[in-house]
C-alpha cells in the first residue's frame, strides 16, 4: 500500500510540474535547452540562373549576289573554304554600258559618303552630350510617420551605359560604311582605268562556304567565323531572359573549358511557330566575352548554358534545412537561444542567401525547437576530444607556463 502511494505521489509531482511549465506564460520557470548539434552561417557566392543546353556555331552567314543585267560574268577570284577579309576580290564581270555603270557607281559613292557624314555628326553630338546628374539630395516623406528621409542623388548609370552602347554601335556602323565607300571607289577607279571590267570586293570578313558555279543566287555564301552559342528556351524561361544578361558557358565533357559571355539576342517568335497544343520554344544567341581564348572550340561542340538572372557575391548563407519558416535559431555568445526572423534571398543547391537577420560566422541550431525555448539558456554536451588540455603540445612554451603556474601556487 505504501509503495503504491509513493508511485501516485511521484506521478502527481510529474504531472503538476508539467502543467506548471505548460501554463508558464510569464517565464517564471527556468528552462534550459540541451543542444547536441549546431552549425554556422558561412560566406558564399550564389546565383539565380536559368539552365539550358547550347551548341557552338558560327554567328551567321552573309550573301553576295550578281545582277546579270549589269554585265557578263568573267570569273571567281576565290574558292570554297578560303578565309577572306573585307576588301578581298570576289569575282569580276564586264559591264554592258560604261556610262550607265559609271553614273551608278558615282551615285552610290555620294550616297554612302552622305551616310558617313551623318553618322560622324551623330557620334560627335552624342560625345558632346552631358547626361544630367542630380546634385540636390532627394527628400521623401514616410507613409507611417512624418519623418523626412534624405537620400543622396542616384548616379544615372543606366544612361551612361546606353550612351556607351550607342557610340559602340555607331562606330561599327561607321566602319562598315567606310569599307563600303572604299569598295565602290575601287570599282569606279578600275572601271575608269580599263573601260569595261569591274572586280567586286568582299564587304564581309569570314570563310567562303559555297560558290554558285551556275551563277544562281546567292552567288557566294560567306560564313562569319566569329563563334557564338545558340540554344532554345522554354516558354517560362523566355519570360525571365533578356538581352544583356551575363552567361556561364561550360563546354560538354571538358572540365577545363569554362567561358563567360552575354545574351546577344533572344527570339520574339516561337521557333516552330505558335501552336495551341505544343509549348513554345524561343531561340537565343550568346556572345563570348572579349579576351576569351576560343582556339579549342569548333562549331558543333555542345555546351551547358547558365543565364545569370541575379547574383549575391560574398553573401551570408545557410543550408536550406537550417531555416524554419524564415526563422533561424541562433546560439548567442552569452549562452542564450534566440529565434530570429531573417530575410531570405537567392536559393541555390540547398543553400539560401540571408539578406537580413544574420551575419557570417554565427552559430545556429540544426533543428527547430518549441517556441517556449526562445531566449532560454542552452547547454552543450562535454566532448572529451575537444578538451584544451589534450592539445597542450599545440601551444608554444607550454612547459614554461605550466612551471610558472605550479610555482605561483
Amino acid at each position: 500500500m505504501r509503495k503504491k502511494l509513493i508511485w501516485i505521489a511521484i506521478l502527481l509531482f510529474i504531472v503538476t510540474n508539467g502543467i506548471l511549465v505548460w501554463m508558464d506564460d510569464d517565464g517564471k520557470v527556468n528552462r534550459k535547452a540541451h543542444v547536441s548539434d549546431w552549425d554556422m552561417t558561412f560566406e558564399a557566392d550564389l546565383f539565380d540562373t536559368v539552365e539550358a543546353p547550347g551548341v557552338i556555331a558560327y554567328s551567321g552567314e552573309s550573301y553576295v549576289y550578281f545582277d546579270e543585267t549589269a554585265g557578263s560574268f568573267q570569273g571567281f577570284s576565290l574558292e570554297e573554304g578560303n578565309e577572306i577579309n573585307v576588301g578581298d576580290p570576289l569575282f569580276t564581270y564586264r559591264v554592258n554600258d560604261f556610262a550607265e555603270t559609271e553614273a551608278f557607281l558615282v551615285s552610290e559613292l555620294e550616297k554612302v559618303n552622305g551616310e558617313i557624314t551623318a553618322i560622324e555628326d551623330a557620334i560627335t553630338e552624342m560625345v558632346a552630350y552631358e547626361i544630367p546628374r542630380p546634385t540636390i539630395p532627394v527628400i521623401s516623406q514616410g507613409e507611417e510617420d512624418e519623418n523626412e528621409n534624405i537620400s543622396p542623388p542616384r548616379e544615372p548609370v543606366e544612361a551612361d551605359l546606353l550612351k556607351k552602347q550607342y557610340l559602340i554601335e555607331k562606330e561599327m556602323e561607321l566602319s562598315a560604311r567606310k569599307e563600303q565607300a572604299l569598295s565602290i571607289q575601287s570599282q569606279l577607279e578600275e572601271l575608269q582605268s580599263n573601260g569595261d571590267t569591274i572586280t567586286v570586293e568582299s564587304p564581309y570578313q569570314g570563310k567562303v562556304k559555297t560558290i554558285s558555279t551556275t551563277l544562281s543566287d546567292p552567288l557566294i555564301v560567306i560564313e562569319d567565323t566569329k563563334l557564338v552559342v545558340q540554344g532554345e528556351l522554354q516558354e517560362d524561361e523566355r519570360k525571365q531572359v533578356e538581352q544583356g544578361l551575363p552567361v556561364h558557358i561550360d563546354v560538354s565533357d571538358s572540365d577545363d573549358h569554362h567561358y563567360q559571355g552575354v545574351i546577344e539576342e533572344v527570339g520574339v517568335s516561337p521557333v516552330d511557330g505558335a501552336e495551341i497544343t505544343n509549348e513554345s520554344k524561343y531561340a537565343f544567341e550568346v556572345l563570348f566575352d572579349d579576351g576569351e581564348e576560343l582556339d579549342a572550340l569548333l562549331p558543333g561542340y555542345h555546351a551547358d548554358i547558365s543565364v545569370i538572372l541575379d547574383d549575391a557575391m560574398n553573401a551570408t548563407v545557410v543550408r536550406e534545412d537550417r531555416l524554419f519558416d524564415d526563422h533561424l535559431w541562433k546560439l548567442t555568445e552569452v549562452g542564450k537561444i534566440q529565434k530570429v526572423p531573417v530575410q531570405s534571398g537567392i536559393r541555390m543547391d540547398g543553400s539560401v542567401e540571408v539578406k537580413d537577420g544574420a551575419s557570417t560566422g554565427e552559430w545556429i541550431l540544426t533543428e527547430e525547437l518549441s517556441s517556449v525555448y526562445a531566449d532560454t539558456t542552452f547547454v552543450t554536451p562535454f566532448k572529451i576530444t575537444k578538451a584544451p588540455w589534450l592539445k597542450l603540445g599545440d601551444y608554444e612554451n607550454w612547459k614554461k607556463y605550466l612551471i610558472i603556474g605550479i610555482l605561483s601556487r
